[in-house]
């Protein structure tokens, strides 16, 4: 099994989570800079974007379809809750989904040496995080810390990416409860991206 990523990236870490935790072996291929390569660099993915996961002549990409293969393979009893039908924990995932998306713009873009602080493109991008997360910190009850699933998975590799970014302010009490409890897992906070790829003090 081979999964095409980056170290620190918050889609590809939602995948990652369930391998570790389920204990399956994997090749990690570091596809370097996303901002740059070609389709072949991306495991054949067209959009150029990882994950991508390739288990013998299974061929997936987006963290979520890869994550629904791999507990249907591997847990059907799918303790993590990767098949959840509950409606509030699926909005839950689809804001967080969102939010991830649109750090990724705002991260590609100073990556590619865009000036986002003059363009409202971004000043929109950094809002919908903003917006997101205040929705979340209002539905805080809907985390289970106690037994963390898929929904947790999501909202910690959002919340850390964030932070790693320092794209905006995390002042959400109850989240950032909720994910220092969740990071008491090694195998959870192992895969950390202060952790993966520490910053250097001119980056900090």
């Amino acid at each position: 099994m081979k999964l095409y990523a980056t170290p620190i990236s918050h889609f590809s870490r939602k995948v990652r989570l369930l391998l570790d935790l389920y204990g399956i072996e994997y090749e990690f291929i570091d596809v370097g800079n996303v901002a740059e390569g070609d389709v072949a660099t991306f495991g054949g993915n067209p959009l150029m974007k990882v994950p991508v996961l390739i288990d013998r002549d299974k061929w997936l990409i987006e963290s979520d379809h890869i994550a629904s293969y791999i507990v249907r393979k591997f847990d059907p009893s799918d303790r993590y809750e990767v098949g959840t039908r509950d409606i509030r924990r699926l909005n839950a995932r689809a804001v967080l989904n969102g939010i991830m998306a649109e750090e990724v713009k705002v991260v590609l873009g100073r990556r590619t040496g865009v000036p986002t602080e003059r363009y409202r493109f971004f000043d929109d991008a950094l809002e919908t995080i903003q917006s997101g997360l205040d929705w979340l910190e209002s539905k805080a009850e809907l985390f289970n810390t106690g037994r963390p699933g898929y929904l947790e998975f999501h909202l910690v590799c959002a919340w850390e990416h964030i932070g790693y970014y320092d794209l905006v302010p995390l002042e959400r009490l109850r989240l950032r409860r909720i994910v220092d409890d969740i990071l008491e897992d090694d195998v959870i906070r192992r895969t950390s991206p202060f952790i993966l790829k520490p910053k250097t003090p001119s980056q900090i």
